[in-house]
Parts: structure tokens; sequence; C-alpha cells
């Protein structure tokens, strides 16, 4: 991924995670998992060093749309992405059940490290049942957007003729 088409993504994503509404209360009003999906799909298609750089972008812009301390986002799709990105020649990366795997276990991993956080600084106030509700909504809607963001990117790199020479 050439670094216009990367920051292209993180600027989309941004906006769509800016504008869509928090989905229902039985998911805990999880935000849909734009920007990570994005931080997977990195993970799983480019190198280490893109992934990481990619993760601190996008876990700035999160935490910039939000109340959340610059940082914190980063540092939970940085663990997010070097887990996907251990795993890179051991799965198919460009298959859907990989991406929603992925997906969900990351959403969930991302929004438990923030309630850790943010717990420990003392700036939240979610019951733990709140947080599991949210936990689990953040793994239902990493499992059902990061395919089909995947999918997208994969389309547009390959458009653009910036995918990797070995993969085209």
């Amino acid at each position: 991924m050439t670094q216009l088409v990367l920051i292209f993504a993180l600027l989309t994503g941004v906006v769509l995670q800016a504008v869509l509404p928090p989905t229902w209360a039985w998911l805990g009003a999880a935000p849909a998992p734009i920007l990570l999906g994005i931080v997977l799909y990195v993970a799983l298609a480019h190198s280490q060093l893109r992934m990481l750089g990619c993760a601190l972008a996008a876990g700035l812009l999160q935490d910039a749309l939000g109340q959340i301390p610059l940082g914190y986002s980063s540092f939970g799709f940085c663990l997010a992405g070097l887990a996907a990105h251990r795993f890179q020649d051991e799965v198919f990366e460009h298959a859907g059940v990989t991406h929603a795997v992925f997906g969900a276990a990351a959403g969930g991993l991302v929004t438990l490290s923030l309630y850790g956080l943010l717990g420990k600084d003392g700036s939240i106030g979610l019951s733990p049942v709140w947080a599991v509700k949210k936990i689990a909504g953040a793994a239902l809607l990493g499992a059902l957007v990061t395919p089909v963001e995947c999918w997208l990117l994969a389309r547009l790199e390959l458009r653009l003729g910036s995918r990797p020479q070995e993969e085209r």
C-alpha cells in the first residue's frame, strides 16, 4: 500500500467512524471499528513497520474523535496489529473468514485494553456488565466490518496498482 493510499484509507476511515452512530444498547453502544479494520488489513498484507505506523496514526485519529487520552487507542491497535502480523504467513490473508476472526478478536482486545487503561486512570464510569456488553459488541462488529473493509482495501490497491509485486 503506497503512503497516499494508506493516508486516503485512514482519512476515509476517520470520517466514517465519526459519522456512523454508535450501535444498539445491547451491543454496549460500541462504535463500528473502522480504523481497526484498516490496521488489521495492513497487518495481514504488509510489513510490520507499515502496520505499526498505521496503528499509531489510526489510534491517534480515533482518540482525537473522542474523549480518550491521546495514545490509548494506539496502544490497543499496536497490540492487535502485532498479533495479526505474527500470523501473517500462517493464514489466508485475503479470506473473509480470516478477517472476521481477526476482526472479532481485535475488536474485543482493543476495547478490553481501553477499558483497562481508562479504569486505571479512574476516568471511566462503565460498570463491569456494561463493559462486557461493549467488549462483546465490539467483537461482533469487528467480525462483521473487518471482512468488508479488507475486501474494499484489497480492491483499491489492486485497481491502483499498489499491491506488492508477488501478489498481483
